[in-house]
């Protein structure tokens, strides 16, 4: 049996898929030791996995993307966090006697560990995967995303003496390039989508890439929510997620274009935001801090959503055509990949004409190609086989001797 360390990226988008994997792996009696936050203590230990608390000096931004927000400061709060974790917790990953390293492929701190400790690495990748071609093909161009001015010459070459300061303690030959801080990969590496929602993905075959579909059928807590008035009417959900989810202004542009018409609507606030700061809910509206979302997707007939992977692939899974209106990071590329696949509309938050949340929704809803379109992505999803899957991919790699390079 192995005995693998996780190392988790401490956020829901992250965290949320590896839950089932991992609940699945104890079942198997494999042993999982799970480095990450206390917000996340009760989820991980309700899986069977031994959790370890990252120390104090590992900080993630309580409430939005914070340093996520541009590449650079992302840049340089991975590297921080990593600098953090190697000298906190790589001895005490080398005490576990692990057999394998696992981590979030955005946690480029647990790929240096297994370098460090010359182990195989299992990478848990919970967005799609983008490289240069995908990249050029669906990104937005510089006017969806703010600029950052901090990306000079001399930017990165600062950012490179401070990498190569930091990881110099550990005889590594050369510290990880911005990129692969970005999206670190491991010897196997598990994507929870479907090979028909990842772009291009003949490119990655034969590379350690196995696409193992969604995996959000283990959630230990759930909010409470009045099933009992929902009345029958065609159900819309809206939602921007947990990270994302702090922008009033949209919220309050859906309670107006959405009010009184023949939908019912339930909006999940989330994002520490106030459900009064939305002002007074319209009679069609159920209006919550947060909401139990699969059970609501079960019943809904349209999603408006920011195109979180989470969010989107529990969606299409259930069948359910997509309104979205994309904040930052891969949420362009996701919802790009769901309208190209015509499962989706996509909305520019930034540049939104008056009644353009309402016709959305009313052409998603008009006519049966958006909702077949979801239905063949969904198709494809529980096809590709979650957590089940991930995990007998796991267990077939523990049982092979992986050749390793330094």
């Amino acid at each position: 049996m192995g005995r693998l360390v996780y190392f988790s990226f401490p956020a829901h988008g992250h965290v949320n898929p590896t839950l089932p994997v991992v609940r699945e792996l104890v079942r198997r009696e494999h042993e999982v030791i799970y480095y990450g936050t206390e917000p996340f203590r009760q989820a991980i230990q309700a899986t069977g996995a031994l959790f370890c608390h990252y120390s104090a000096q590992f900080r993630m931004p309580e409430q939005g993307p914070g340093p996520f927000a541009r590449l650079s400061t992302t840049l340089e709060t991975l590297l921080e966090l990593s600098r953090v974790v190697l000298a906190d917790h790589l001895e005490q990953a080398k005490l576990a006697h692990a057999t394998h390293i696992m981590y979030d492929s955005f946690a480029p701190w647990g790929g240096l560990v297994a370098r460090l400790l010359r182990l195989p690495s299992i990478a848990s990748i919970p967005s799609i995967l983008v490289n240069r071609e995908i990249d050029s093909r669906y990104w937005a161009g510089p006017e969806r995303q703010p600029a950052d001015p901090r990306l000079t010459a001399q930017w990165v070459a600062a950012f490179r003496e401070c990498a190569h300061a930091c990881l110099l303690p550990y005889n590594l030959p050369e510290p990880p390039s911005p990129t692969e801080l970005l999206q670190t990969y491991g010897d196997l590496n598990l994507v929870y989508t479907s090979r028909l929602f990842q772009p291009l993905a003949e490119t990655f075959d034969g590379r350690g890439f196995k696409f193992v579909g969604p995996c959000f059928d283990f959630r230990p807590e759930a909010p409470a929510f009045p099933f009992d008035r929902l009345d029958g009417r065609p159900l819309v959900l809206v939602s921007l997620g947990t990270v994302y989810g702090n922008h009033p202004q949209f919220l309050r542009m859906c309670l107006t274009e959405l009010a009184d018409t023949e939908w019912q609507v339930v909006v999940s606030a989330g994002g520490g935001l106030r459900i009064e700061d939305l002002g007074p809910a319209p009679g069609n509206f159920i209006v919550r801090s947060s909401v139990p979302q699969i059970e609501i997707l079960r019943r809904a007939a349209a999603f408006v959503t920011h195109g979180g992977m989470n969010s989107v692939q529990e969606a299409l899974y259930l069948g359910v055509p997509l309104v979205v209106a994309p904040q930052a990071a891969d949420q362009f590329w996701i919802s790009a990949r769901a309208s190209e696949l015509g499962a989706a509309l996509v909305l520019d938050p930034a540049r939104m004409e008056a009644g353009a949340i309402r016709g959305s929704v009313r052409r998603i809803l008009s006519g049966a190609s958006y909702a077949a379109a979801a239905a063949r992505i969904g198709a494809s999803l529980r096809e590709a086989g979650g957590s089940g899957r991930a995990a007998g991919e796991i267990q077939s790699f523990i049982g092979q001797p992986v050749p390793r390079q330094f």
